[in-house]
C-alpha cells in the first residue's frame, strides 16, 4: 500500500524549494534596496555638501568676511587659528574626511571636515528626518517583496499540486496494484501528455509482466504434474511390494531406502516448486498442528544414513515438546537443508538438532563460519568452492522462514561450529 505520509513528498519538495527561493529572493531584494537607498542618501549629501563647499571656497578667496551656512537643516563651522569659535562636541574628535550617521543624541549628522589652507572648515546636514523616511521606505519596499514572495509561493504552490495531482495519483494506483491481478492498465485513465506517455510505458510493461507471469504459471503447473506424477506412482509402487509377505528381509530394507529416497524426491520438488508460488499463496492459520518431536523422529534415521559417508553423527536432542502450524513438508525442507548443510561442511565431529520451546535449532562442530560471509550465505546461488551444493538451501530456508514469518538466527564463530536456529511466533506454535 501506499505511505500517505510520503504521498505528496514531490509537492514537498517543490514547496520547500520555492519557500527557500522566496527566502533568498527577499534577501536579496531587501538588501539590493537597503544598498540603493543607502547609496542614493549619500550620493545626496555628497553632491549638497559639495555645493557649499564650492561657495565658501569661492567666497574664501573674494571675501573678507565669509558667511556660514546656518539653517534647521544645515549649519557650518570654520575654525582658524585667530578665531577660536565654539563648536558642537560631537565634532572635536573628527579628523578631515567625510562622515555619515555621525549621532548627536537623538539626532542623525551627515558631516564634512576639511581643511582650508590653515583653517578647518566643519559642515554638516541633519539627516534624522530623511533617515527616518528611508527606513520606512525601506521597509515598505521590503515588506512589499516579501508579500510578493509569499503571493508566488503560494500560487506556485498551488499550480504544482494541481498539475502533479496526476502524477500523483498514477503512483497511487500504481503502489496499489495487487499482485495477483491482471491486464491492469492506466494509459486510457490519463490524457495530459506527459502523464499519459508514463501510463503508456507502465501499461508496456505490464503487457510484459501479464505474458511472463502467464508463462510462469503454466510452467509451474505441467512442470509440478509431471515431476508429481512419477514420484506419485513410485511412492504407490513401493508401498504395494511392502505389502508382499514373500519379500527377504533384505528387500524390505531394500524398498525402505527406496521409499525414503521416494519421499526426498518429493520434497526436492516441493521445494523447487516452492520458489515458484510460494509469494501468491497466504498463510493459512487454520492448519492443524503437528509434533516437531515426532516428526524429527522420523526423519532423525534419514539424517544418520546421510552422515556415515562422513563419519559424521547426528543426534536429536528435546529440550521440550513442541507443536507448529506449518505443513510437515516446508518443516521437513527446513531441518533437511540445515542438516545437509552442516553435513556438507562439517569434517569431524557431530551434528545436533535441538528441539527448544519455541523452535528448533541445528548446531554442528565445524570449522564455523567467517563473520563477513554470514550475511551472504543465504543467498539464492551463494557457496563457498568447496561445497557441493548448488546455493540454494539456505537460500529456501530464508524464504520459508519469511513466508511463516519466523526468525531465523545464525551463530558462528571461526574454529568453533556453528548454530542455525529458527523461532516460531505465538500464532505459528501451537
Amino acid at each position: 500500500m501506499l505511505n500517505f505520509n510520503n504521498r505528496f513528498r514531490l509537492h514537498r519538495r517543490i514547496a520547500n524549494l520555492l519557500i527557500i527561493i522566496a527566502i533568498i529572493g527577499s534577501l536579496a531584494f531587501g538588501l539590493f534596496i537597503w544598498l540603493v537607498i543607502n547609496k542614493f542618501e549619500h550620493a545626496m549629501f555628497s553632491t549638497l555638501s559639495g555645493h557649499e563647499i564650492d561657495e565658501i571656497l569661492i567666497a574664501f578667496d573674494t571675501e573678507d568676511e565669509i558667511k556660514m551656512p546656518n539653517t534647521a537643516a544645515m549649519k557650518g563651522f570654520l575654525l582658524s587659528q585667530q578665531q577660536k569659535i565654539p563648536i558642537p562636541d560631537f565634532l572635536k574628535r573628527l579628523e578631515p574626511g567625510v562622515y555619515n550617521d555621525i549621532r548627536d543624541g537623538d539626532r542623525i549628522h551627515h558631516v564634512t571636515v576639511m581643511e582650508i589652507q590653515s583653517d578647518r572648515l566643519y559642515l554638516y546636514f541633519d539627516v534624522t528626518h530623511i533617515s527616518s523616511y528611508s527606513t520606512i521606505l525601506l521597509m515598505l519596499l521590503i515588506g512589499g517583496g516579501v508579500l510578493s514572495s509569499a503571493v508566488l509561493v503560494f500560487s506556485g504552490l498551488w499550480f504544482s499540486r494541481k498539475f502533479l495531482q496526476p502524477v500523483s495519483s498514477l503512483a497511487e494506483q500504481m503502489a496499489n496494484i495487487n499482485p495477483t491481478d491482471r491486464n491492469v492498465r492506466f494509459e486510457q485513465q490519463y490524457g495530459d501528455y506527459e502523464v499519459g506517455l508514463i501510463a503508456r510505458a507502465m501499461d508496456q510493461f505490464m503487457d510484459r509482466m501479464d505474458d511472463f507471469v502467464e508463462r510462469e504459471q503454466s510452467f509451474t503447473s505441467a512442470v509440478s504434474h509431471e515431476l508429481r506424477t512419477p514420484v506419485t506412482v513410485l511412492a504407490t509402487a513401493t508401498e504395494l511390494l511392502e505389502m508382499d509377505e514373500q519379500l527377504s528381509e533384505r528387500q524390505h530394507a531394500t524398498l525402505k531406502r527406496m521409499k525414503k529416497t521416494t519421499r526426498q524426491m518429493s520434497e526436492t520438488i516441493e521445494s523447487l516448486l516452492f520458489f515458484a508460488r510460494h509469494e501468491r499463496d497466504t498463510f493459512d492459520n487454520t492448519i492443524p498442528p503437528i509434533s516437531v518431536n515426532a516428526l524429527f523422529n522420523e526423519l532423525i534415521e534419514e539424517y544418520q544414513r546421510r552422515a556415515q559417508d562422513k563419519k559424521l553423527t547426528v543426534e536429536l536432542r528435546p529440550h521440550a515438546e513442541l507443536l507448529v502450524k506449518i505443513p510437515e513438508s516446508h518443516l521437513t525442507i527446513m531441518v533437511g537443508n540445515l542438516v545437509q548443510n552442516a553435513i556438507n561442511h562439517v569434517q569431524q565431529g557431530c551434528i545436533y538438532i535441538n528441539i527448544l520451546p519455541n523452535g528448533f535449532s541445528v548446531e554442528d562442530s565445524g570449522e564455523g563460519i567467517p563473520g563477513e560471509e554470514i550475511e551472504h550465505i543465504i543467498k539464492r546461488g551463494y557457496h563457498s568452492p568447496d561445497s557441493p551444493g548448488c546455493g540454494l538451501g539456505l537460500y529456501l530456508v530464508t524464504s520459508l522462514c519469511r513466508h511463516y514469518e519466523l526468525k531465523f538466527e545464525i551463530f558462528s564463530t571461526p574454529g568453533t561450529g556453528s548454530i542455525f536456529s529458527i523461532h516460531f511466533p505465538a500464532d505459528t506454535a501451537a
